[in-house]
């Protein structure tokens, strides 16, 4: 049937096989983060009780290989571990910003050209191409905005 574990049918990632709601947090925060974390940044940064509940969680992603153990220690994403649930997700500077925000950019992008470098007759192809612009763009934003909730509640549905 499936594969081992954090794995379907067909070889892909499943979203959360094994991932708790605090060791989804964990997952996060060491993504997010800039440069390799230890125990005790997990456990300040996330406020948890202790650094022992850091280690626990820390370890189950390192069952997962979803992180890995660098050489000093500490702790970074694994480049092998995919989580399918980020897949619609750039990683930006520390941040994970949905895909769908690049697209409405550029459809925003295209209309502003096109109002700054097309003579505006108000006919009805101006009127077509506003209004399909602004509706794809207006899409994009708010799937994007949709799809950057959902990561907070996907935290309290594991």
């Amino acid at each position: 049937m499936g594969g081992p574990e954090g794995e379907g049918p067909e070889g892909a990632t499943r979203p959360f096989s094994g991932v708790s709601g605090t060791t989804w947090e964990v997952y996060l925060y060491v993504l997010t983060s800039r440069e390799p974390v230890g125990v005790r940044d997990v456990w300040r940064g996330l406020r948890l009780s202790s650094p022992s509940l850091a280690q626990y969680h820390v370890n189950k992603l390192l069952a997962l290989r979803l992180v890995e153990q660098t050489p000093d220690g500490r702790y970074a994403v694994a480049e092998t571990g995919r989580v399918e649930a980020l897949r619609g997700f750039v990683l930006l500077r520390g941040r994970l910003i949905p895909r769908l925000v690049f697209y409405g950019a550029l459809v925003s992008g295209l209309l502003l050209a096109y109002l700054l470098l097309w003579p505006l007759n108000w006919d009805f192809r101006d009127l077509a191409v506003l209004a399909v612009a602004l509706l794809s763009a207006s899409a994009f934003f708010y799937e994007a905005y949709q799809q950057h909730r959902s990561l907070r509640k996907i935290v309290q549905k594991v």
